[in-house]
């Protein structure tokens, strides 16, 4: 890295630093930017400042260019960066304007500056550029120039170092060239001079004096002898009376103003004509008639009434005597268009009682709406059941099928008369369906609303879209105005089609939904929602209840909660909250259901849920724990079933005989209330048995039985009804005295055969049923059980009946 010395004369690049900040002061900031030093300052800050910053960076030294080479190239190099800086800065946003110049000006005079500095520090004192304007006019006007280099004093015949750091002290005791020395006795005391022209200052001095005279002459002969140029001005002016701040948005009945500026340098008195146009449509024109010289300013106002997409342009044209095809001057400006309403504050903007009412909007009766026809094939009529609730709607319906291509087009429609207090604005809502449910390419039947004769919405009918609902801002006229619904047909293949129009209105512009399309179209999907599973019972009169739900258009606005005890009747519980929780307190040992309805923020509303989304019962004492031993008393085995009004964990039997340790017999289950397992009594009589249950919520409940064992009990108790039978049914019922394997088989002897049918199992015992007919052999007949333990051994039983045809 090069060592860095002392900048020992900074002055010239703090003074242009402090010329551009004035000249950024008098150029841009009021007052100051009206005094007459406005010019001078911002003449020197683009034809010199920024040059003599840029030169004093690429030569800090004080040998390396004259005086007036520093000067000259400074103001060549403020004309060079000038030019540039205003071509990028045209390229940049802000735009070519004053004040994007000025301080792009201000930060390259003060870049260059900083770097001047630097560069000056890289060279010794003695050789860094300082200027003295004393010695600048000397050099100028001397003569003499050194015959031969000046050389180094002999160590013993300079000065004193004391007069040597006086001489070179940091502020300006450097000189400029041209500088004279004090004479140094000594050695190198008799350096000759003799006159000499200094060829390259008068040189430049004379071409720069040449060239300023030339110029003059030049200037002065052109402006003698050209002839005066004909023409005329048009310009726009900003809020300021400036070239800037030109309005560039638009907003519905708000005014944008601009100053129109006409100056006829036409040599003679002009009669101008100035249109205003706003996307090529005139709506204002003015008679200017100027003489000669005369300068016409106008502030000019346009107020947007309608809604317009995109931006528009606001075109100023300028005529001669009279409007042309093409226009003489012509200035424009593009205005985006803001179709937000939030600056429309009034009463009549805002509260739906100001505006006029549609009478029959909802279409419940047959009488106001006027309907209206070019064609027999277009009818209209009130229809039931057709309406977005199952109202009435009305429908507009075309028979048409075939070509349109060579036939005017087609239309009907229905309108209505409506009155106005004042000129006012308001959102005409209402919904429309078609029954089309294809796709079609062209768009050559279109559903429409006008008012007064404009159509404000239009609509293809070229697919299945449902209803739709239309948000239409409009502007409404003092007086009457005309409301028109239809369907129009236009050249090209036409099918059969009805369009339904129902619940039309209007509502202020404060109530214009957010979520309005590019269409006009408010989305009308409904969102969806649902109470969140809870449990079945809970031990708490307290509980949390928590529900959700979707919207992917426009998102939900809020829910309402139902509740009830049976499932069937609903009373409202919480109403239009953005909640998605809420605690329940109910009473012991009730049932309650819950259900949800959203709304999205487009005013769509979810359909009544037939079914409930959740329930659960509360309960916060210990149910009673019922136990059943089948069959008992056993022979070896048996079943224990227990059951519980609430879900369980788990269930399990502990069996004790006297003098042992338990058993545990694991019970399962296939809904968490009924339990079963199976236990074998191996050795022992009589068992304890306890059934232990925990609950869902971790509370432990238990009962007490007992089990007896028989080991001398029969297999199987067969009972039969009747004992004695001539024809019929026989109903046999099999309880076996040991928990079976599986069901056990029933046969009955005789010829023919009997078929015997199994029915049911209950209470520990098996049903069946013996069909016994007429042709069966009178007598007595075997009934046998046969079936398997759990441990698959054999258990055989049987009983006898008498047949007797006799009776």
């Amino acid at each position: 890295m090069p060592h860095l010395k002392k900048c020992v004369f900074v002055d010239d690049l703090l003074a242009v630093t402090i010329l551009s900040c004035l000249g950024a002061i008098f150029v841009l900031v009021p007052p100051f930017n009206e005094t007459f030093l406005r010019i001078p300052v911002a003449l020197s800050l683009f034809f010199f400042v920024p040059g003599y910053a840029f030169i004093s960076a690429l030569f800090p030294g004080n040998k390396e260019i004259s005086g007036i080479e520093r000067f000259t190239l400074s103001v060549g190099f403020s004309l060079v960066l000038t030019v540039f800086d205003g071509f990028l800065i045209s390229l940049l946003p802000w735009g070519y304007r004053p004040a994007p110049i000025v301080i792009s000006i201000l930060g390259i005079t003060t870049f260059f500056s900083i770097l001047a500095i630097f560069t000056r520090k890289l060279k010794d004192e003695s050789e860094q550029f300082s200027f003295s304007l004393k010695e600048f006019i000397k050099s100028i006007q001397s003569d003499e120039v050194d015959e031969e280099p000046e050389e180094p004093e002999e160590p013993e015949k300079m000065t004193s170092p004391a007069e040597a750091r006086r001489f070179h002290r940091s502020k300006s005791k450097v000189k400029a060239k041209g500088l004279k020395y004090p004479s140094i006795t000594g050695k190198g005391a008799d350096t000759r001079k003799k006159p000499l022209p200094p060829e390259i200052e008068k040189a430049l001095v004379i071409a720069l004096i040449g060239s300023i005279i030339i110029s003059s002459a030049m200037l002065a002969y052109a402006k003698m002898t050209r002839e005066k140029e004909t023409f005329t001005m048009l310009y726009l002016l900003g809020p300021d009376g400036k070239a800037e701040g030109y309005p560039d948005e638009s907003f519905i009945n708000v005014p944008v103003n601009v100053t129109v500026g006409i100056e006829n340098h036409e040599l003679q008195s002009v009669n101008y004509i100035l249109q205003m146009k706003v996307d090529e449509e005139v709506i204002q024109e003015l008679n200017v008639p100027l003489k000669d010289g005369e300068v016409w300013q106008k502030n000019l106002t346009y107020m947007r009434h309608s809604l317009k997409n995109d931006r528009s342009k606001l075109e100023f044209a300028l005529f001669k005597e009279k409007p042309d095809y093409f226009s003489y001057r012509s200035v424009h400006l593009y205005l985006d268009n803001n179709n937000t309403f939030s600056h429309l504050v009034d009463e009549k903007y805002t509260d739906a009682s100001s505006l006029p009412v549609i009478k029959n909007g909802e279409m419940e009766s047959s009488e106001i709406w006027n309907f209206t026809s070019n064609t027999e094939y277009i009818t209209g009529s009130y229809v039931s059941g057709s309406g977005v609730n199952s109202s009435l709607a009305y429908r507009i319906s075309s028979s048409y099928n075939g070509s349109l291509f060579d036939q005017p087009g087609q239309s009907g429609e229905i309108s209505q008369n409506i009155t106005c207090d004042e000129d006012t604005m308001a959102v005409l809502s209402a919904y429309v369906i078609d029954n089309f449910n294809l796709t079609s390419k062209e768009d050559s039947q279109l559903k429409y609303v006008a008012v007064n004769g404009d159509t404000v919405w239009t609509d293809g009918v070229s697919e299945a879209e449902g209803w739709q609902h239309l948000e239409v801002p409009v502007s409404l006229q003092a007086g009457e105005n005309n409301l028109s619904f239809g369907l129009r047909q236009m050249p090209g293949e036409i099918v059969p089609v009805d369009v339904f129009w129902d619940r039309i209105s209007f509502k202020p512009l404060s109530e214009l939904s957010a979520y309005i399309s590019e269409t006009n179209t408010v989305e009308t999907v409904p969102p969806t929602s649902s109470v969140l599973e809870l449990p079945a019972f809970t031990d708490n009169k307290t509980f949390r209840v928590s529900w959700n739900g979707t919207d992917d258009l426009s998102g939900i606005a809020y829910y309402s909660i139902d509740s009830s005890t049976d499932g069937v009747n609903w009373e409202p519980w919480i109403s239009k909250t953005t909640d998605n929780s809420s605690s329940f307190t109910g009473k012991d040992n009730q049932t309650y259901y819950f259900r949800s309805r959203a709304v999205d923020r487009a005013g769509n509303e979810e359909p009544e849920h037939p079914e409930p989304d959740a329930r659960t019962q509360i309960y916060t004492g210990a149910p009673r724990v019922m136990l059943d031993i089948l069959p008992n008393p056993c022979k070896t085995a048996t079943t224990f079933n227990v059951t519980y009004p609430v879900p369980l964990q788990s269930a399990v039997c502990l069996v004790t005989r006297d003098g042992f340790e338990s058993e545990s017999c694991e019970l399962t289950t296939s809904d968490n209330i009924t339990w079963t397992g199976n236990y074998i009594a191996r050795n022992g009589d009589y068992f304890r048995v306890e059934a232990v249950c925990t609950d869902v919520f971790g509370n432990t409940v238990s009962t007490l039985d007992e089990l007896f064992v028989d080991r001398s009990i029969s297999n199987f108790t067969i009972e039969l009804t009747p004992r004695t039978i001539n024809k019929g049914d026989l109903e046999i019922n099999v309880t076996p005295s040991t928990t079976l394997k599986s069901r056990p088989s029933v046969s009955v002897s005789g010829s023919p055969a009997v078929n015997v049918t199994y029915l049911t199992y209950s209470d520990g015992s098996y049903y069946y049923k013996a069909r016994i007919k007429s042709e069966l052999n009178e007598g007595e007949h075997k009934v046998s059980v046969n079936g398997y333990d759990l441990e698959s051994e054999q258990m055989t039983g049987n009983t006898t009946f008498i047949v007797d045809h006799s009776g």
